[in-house]
């Protein structure tokens, strides 16, 4: 338990957390099963840094969305990018793999993050504390949710090895923690169920569009940028409450 939770620490954020060369050896899809606990990780930050007041609310969301980026060293952020510039081409899916893996950024995605940075700014700054939390957690649980029901579109690869390893107990632990941080969050306003429905929505929506655009699977680009659409819908219905 306790070195698949700091593979899943390592993985997505930039701590300096310690892995011994066993624990190392351990398949990734392991630690998905703490992907959630990452994302409460990230929403207590944002909640402490909206609670700095000396700031603007404005200025105290910017600084939530640059924190969120630095944390997890862009990691999701660049599956988002590599995704848009992927899927939105015009051309066959043998061919938006390889434009995905390309390193270099195209207008897709830099139009992409232009509008999800800018839209996470707008929206955290319109969500009551503490149900900020929540989005960062929804947002790790669909990348469980894509892995565990689509296959993978590369026989190898991070995403490849990720899928391959990840099974339904993980599947389960992940769902059932991020079950309990929404009943925390149901006490402060029960309408944030409404919040937990970018989950399926983007697992299922986005899930079979990415799926259908990649020859029947999906890639690490694409758990990406499931999190962050995930994030961005659940800010957005949050804002709605």
């Amino acid at each position: 338990m306790l070195s698949d939770l700091k593979r899943a620490v390592r993985f997505l954020t930039i701590l300096p957390v310690g892995v011994s060369k066993a624990e190392e050896s351990r398949p990734l899809g392991y630690a998905a099963a703490y992907f959630p606990l990452i994302g409460v990780l990230f929403g207590l930050v944002g909640v402490l840094i909206m609670n700095v007041t000396v700031l603007g609310f404005s200025v105290r969301a910017f600084l939530v969305v640059l924190a969120w980026s630095i944390l997890s060293g862009g990691l999701h952020l660049d599956g988002f990018a590599d995704s848009c510039d992927g899927l939105l081409a015009t051309t066959t899916p043998e061919r938006r793999l390889e434009i995905m893996k390309d390193p270099r950024v195209g207008t897709w995605a830099v139009v992409g993050l232009v509008l999800l940075l800018l839209g996470k700014w707008l929206l955290i700054a319109s969500v009551a504390l503490p149900l900020i939390v929540l989005a960062p957690v929804l947002g790790r649980l669909t990348m469980v949710w894509l892995a565990a029901r689509y296959p993978s579109a590369r026989s190898e690869g991070l995403g490849a090895a990720f899928r391959v390893s990840i099974g339904g107990d993980q599947v389960v632990a992940a769902t059932l923690i991020s079950g309990l941080c929404l009943a925390v969050l149901i006490l402060f306003d029960w309408r944030v169920l409404i919040g937990a429905l970018s989950v399926p929505i983007v697992a299922f929506g986005f899930g079979r569009f990415a799926a259908a655009r990649l020859g029947g699977g999906l890639t690490g680009d694409t758990y990406g940028a499931g999190c962050e659409l995930t994030e961005w819908l659940c800010l957005l219905l949050l804002s709605a409450l």
